[in-house]
Order: C-alpha cells, then structure tokens, then sequence
C-alpha cells in the first residue's frame, strides 16, 4: 500500500491502554496514522481528556481528532449511573456525528470513512450517506451461547440472551442496517455465524476479519525455567458469558496441589465465584488480582503457563492475543473469535457441540494435565503461540483492509 491515504475512522471507542473496545479503535488511528496515512478520528468528546494527555507526552504525526458528545444532562439522563443504556445512547450518536463531521467532509477529500467501534452489527452507521467509499467492520454480533450452556444462568441473563438471539433474526430485514450494507464499499465480519446475518446479496464485498490485533511481541528467546507450581490464569470480566464456572471446575476437577490460578478482574458475580471457590476447596489455590493495568496485565502473563479462558461468548479476544504475543498458550473453547485465534498447535480448543459445564471441565483438566507433565509439548505450545499471535498483527490487518 504504497498510496498515503486521507481516513476518516468512526471510533466512538477509543483511549490508549484500556484495552476492550477502546483499544480497538485506538490501535486502528494509531497504526494507520504510523503507515504514512492522514487519520482523522470521531469519538467521545468523554475520550478527550486520556487521549490528549498521551497525545502530550507521545507524539504522533497525521492524527487528528475531532470530539462529540451530547450535553452532560442528556447524557445523564440516558446513561445514568450504571451506564446501562450505553448502546442506546451509542444510537443516537451515531446520528449526532454525521453532522460533527459534515465540515470535514466539505474540506477534506478523504479516500474513505471506516466504521471501527463499537462492532456492534446491530446499530447502524449514517455515516455511510456521504459520498465516500464505506468500510463498515470488522463488526461481530452473530456468535450465540450455545443453550446446553446456559441451563445455569439466572432467569434475567438467559431472557436477556434469548432477546438477543431473537433481535440477531431481524438484521435481514432491518431497513437501517440493510441500507449500511448496501452503502458499504466493504463489511467485514468477526466471524461465519456474524457473516450469516448479512444478506446473501452483500456476501460478494463481505470478508470474515477479525477486530483485534496485537503489536507487542516477545523480542527475545524463551527462558524455560522448571517451576514447582503450575501456573494458570484467567483474565477478563467476573461475569457469566467469561466461563468462570468451567474455569474453577476444571482446578477442582484436576486435583492437583501444584497448580496456581491467577483471576484477573472485577464483576458481578465475584462474591460467587469466591464461594465456590471455598465449597470446591481450591480457594487456597487462587489468587485475586481484581482489576490492575495494562502493563501488569502482561507482566502476570509472563508469570504463567496457562491462560485458561473458555469464554461462552466471544468475538474477539484481546487477552487471548496479549497473552500469545508473549507466549503463554491458551485453552479456550471452540467457538467465536478465541475458536479462530487458538489451534490445536499454539493452544487447547475444546469443542462444545452436545457437551455441558462438567464435560468440558473434564476435557479441559485431561488436556492441561498432559502439559503439566509433558514439559516438551509445553515448550512447543509456546513458541507456536508467538509465532501464530504474529498471524494477527495490526499492520497486517490494515493492510488486508486497505489493499483491497
């Protein structure tokens, strides 16, 4: 891609070092803007603050930001507290910066507009209207929990999955979303099951992406040091869709005193898993991190052998590729972006298809003991890691994207 390109990225998601969705959108300004190409970037007015003091301290040529939000009281208003109408106000964004932008557009010839975050392929982007080539994705969405797998979820999460799959059926015939899609010079989708939500008639300029990447790759040789203690760590979320309760069956079902399991995170339903974790007998096995940085996040990944994440629902991953890029294989389950990301070769993938909680946990315990004591398999699984986490870096991605 030898062409310097004038980019137009909609990233109502965007800070450095969050991580989640936030890192998605700032890593594609951030990468683009590094190639050579001229990126300006809409996002919360809420981002300014963060993105401006890492703009002081760290200089980045061709990126320019342009902020919007509605005021405080609306906000407050939609929002609240809990933030639980974020999606919502996410909406009615969208619609407020198709004409934040609008003076842009007069003034500057951009080459396109691409659509970052949120990758929610629910919610339209009117950005699509102006006459720019539209690049709408990598957007995700269609990645379901499979239901053996939700039988012990509270009442209110498993309406709350139920509403989901049944608003996924209506995105063929949503007029918002299909007007997007025919606007769009090209979608991309995180995956098949988000691809069969495209109408077939958009198949033709629909590619299957990824919407992460990873940068930070271990620049030096592997230092295998035989430790007492097997290593094993979670990070994310403490909530249900994560898999937590797999992950403290399997240390259960394993028995074994020389495992360590590290969780990273805070969520709602942590006073749980601490229970289970004492009814199960293992608490004494488990440490707690809750929430910590970016840079201790990986500095716990070089501690590990294991990253054990068997998220039931999941598009992309981030820690699955932070904890790769340094390399720490991954088991997970065989569904949704961590289903992409992990072969057989860097990691363990299980298959879900007919099996519940305690089969799994069973699968997962037979698979991590063989590598606790094949110590050559180990190393294997390492290097392969780093090697396939290099599969997933950003430049790549983008010039994937804009080659095309």
């Amino acid at each position: 891609m030898n062409k310097k390109l004038k980019i137009l990225l909609s990233a109502y998601a965007c800070e450095p070092n969050k991580g989640s969705e936030p890192e998605v959108g700032w890593k594609w300004a951030v990468t683009l803007s590094k190639m050579g190409h001229e990126v300006h970037v809409v996002t919360r007015l809420n981002n300014k603050e963060v993105i401006e003091n890492y703009l002081s301290k760290n200089k980045i040529p061709n990126l320019f930001f342009i902020y919007f939000d509605y005021p405080k009281w609306l906000l407050k208003l939609i929002k609240g507290k809990a933030n639980a109408y974020s999606y919502f106000y996410f909406y009615i964004w969208q619609i407020g910066i198709y004409f934040a932008v609008k003076p842009f557009i007069k003034k500057i010839k951009f080459d396109f507009i691409h659509h970052v975050t949120f990758v929610s392929i629910r919610i339209p982007s009117f950005l699509c209207f102006y006459n720019v080539p539209f690049i709408f994705g990598p957007i995700s969405g269609g990645d379901k929990i499979p239901i053996q797998l939700r039988k012990k979820f509270p009442y209110l999460l498993m309406i709350k999955e139920f509403i989901r799959d049944i608003n996924n059926y209506f995105i063929k015939i949503s007029p918002l979303i299909n007007v997007v899609f025919f606007k769009s010079h090209k979608i991309y989708a995180t995956s098949e099951q988000t691809k069969k939500l495209i109408p077939l008639k958009f198949h033709d300029k629909t590619e299957q992406l990824l919407a992460i990447g990873s940068d930070h790759f271990l620049d030096k040789e592997f230092n295998f040091i035989e430790k007492k203690k097997f290593n094993i760590c979670f990070a994310g979320n403490l909530i249900h869709i994560k898999g937590l309760s797999i992950v403290l069956k399997t240390i259960y079902k394993m028995n074994l005193s020389n495992i360590d399991l590290t969780i990273i995170g805070t969520g709602n339903i942590e006073s749980e898993l601490k229970e289970k974790a004492i009814k199960y007998k293992i608490n004494h096995q488990i440490k707690w991190l809750g929430q910590i940085n970016r840079y201790d996040l990986i500095q716990e990944f070089k501690k590990s052998d294991l990253l054990l994440i068997p998220a039931l629902r999941d598009s992309g991953g981030l820690v699955i590729l932070e904890a790769m890029s340094v390399g720490v294989p991954v088991a997970t389950l065989n569904i949704g972006g961590p289903g992409i990301i992990v072969n057989n070769d860097c990691g363990i993938k299980v298959n879900v298809k007919n099996k519940n909680e305690d089969e799994i946990a069973e699968e997962f315990s037979m698979l991590i003991n063989d590598l606790i004591i094949n110590k050559d398999k180990l190393k294997y699984k390492k290097i392969k890691s780093l090697e396939r986490s290099k599969e997933f870096s950003w430049d790549k991605k983008i010039l994937t994207i804009y080659n095309n």
